[in-house]
């Protein structure tokens, strides 16, 4: 199956679940608590015990086990204790960012609407070969509760809108900043192209370095046992490429920081590269394809959009460090 994709929102009819699905839901979450009461996991009473407490909003356990069995399907990865093992610290890590985006999203009387989740989740189901119903009852029959979907859904689109209204409108990139970069590509030509997709963890500061490297690490581990780089990319990259399943397109030679591009003239197509240290933090590539450049246009309005996402992604960084630095966040498993 596909890695789940997450598309861009347009407005059609509100999304109001059928009441079999809250039925099925309902249901769903009762075998779900009796899977919680086997030895090797958590109890069912514990299942609604906070994992974590974010501003005094919980994130349940039961939360925690649906959001990384979702992981387990968008990344394509075989279900396994080990591997929940493995992804439970980055998922926890995502959901308590979830809950501070959308309580920034809140405080900003920013409102996602059901319109809005409705066109997301039909796309995610046609991109995955589904109709909505099947790709629901998929979920379902994969132990994920659909509302846990719809959640992530939900808080992806709000933080969206935040970074779209807050945040780009602050950004400018001058007409000599993309001059400069054709200058440089166009004294390239004839070098060698690259599709490229990426996997991002922040390095937020020096303290949190090495925990910033195990995550990638870990990351890569489950890339080399058959994890999909596309669903690991949108489940955990920290990158705005996430949404696109970290693909960043034909990148030309010399496009990317130094570091970056030194690791993709030693790969071929297929390859992932290590965790590669840059000024934000490690980058996982993986190189798809690769062309000659024989003359292609150089686009001045991708360049100029390029630049600009890249300053957007880095203020939105900085602004979940914000949030994070002021929250009260007390992590409890």
């Amino acid at each position: 199956m596909a890695a789940l994709l997450f598309a861009r929102p347009a407005y059609r009819p509100p999304y109001r679940p059928a009441p079999s699905l809250w039925l099925s839901a309902l249901a769903l979450l009762c075998i779900a608590l009796a899977a919680l009461a086997a030895p090797s996991s958590v109890r069912a009473q514990d299942a609604f015990r906070p994992a974590a407490v974010v501003n005094d909003e919980v994130i349940s356990v039961l939360d925690l086990s649906m959001r990384v069995r979702l992981a387990i399907i968008g990344a394509g990865v075989q279900d396994s204790q080990e591997v929940r093992r493995r992804l439970t610290p980055q998922v926890l890590r995502g959901l308590i960012d979830e809950r501070l985006q959308m309580q920034e999203a809140t405080r900003l009387d920013i409102a996602v609407t059901d319109d809005q989740v409705a066109d997301a989740l039909q796309q995610i189901s046609q991109q995955n070969g589904m109709s909505e119903g099947q790709f629901l009852s998929m979920l379902r029959n994969r132990g994920v509760i659909p509302t846990t979907l719809i959640d992530q859904i939900r808080a992806q689109i709000a933080w969206q809108t935040v970074v779209q209204r807050r945040l780009r409108p602050t950004v400018v990139v001058s007409s000599e900043e993309v001059q400069e970069v054709v200058d440089r590509l166009a004294a390239r030509q004839g070098s060698i192209e690259r599709r490229v997709s990426e996997i991002f963890v922040a390095v937020e500061s020096a303290a949190q370095e090495q925990q910033a490297l195990a995550n990638a690490n870990r990351l890569l581990e489950q890339l080399r046992a058959g994890a999909n780089f596309g669903g690991l990319a949108r489940q955990f990259s920290q990158s705005s490429t996430a949404r696109l399943g970290g693909d960043r397109g034909w990148i030309q030679d010399g496009e990317l920081d130094d570091s970056l591009n030194q690791a993709l003239a030693q790969m071929g197509p297929g390859d992932v590269s290590r965790p590669i240290r840059t000024l934000a933090g490690f980058h996982i590539l993986l190189l798809r394809d690769m062309r000659r450049n024989e003359g292609q246009e150089i686009d001045r309005q991708r360049i100029q959009q390029n630049l600009t996402d890249q300053r957007v992604n880095q203020l939105a960084q900085r602004s979940i460090q914000e949030l994070r630095r002021t929250a009260n966040v007390d992590v409890r498993i």
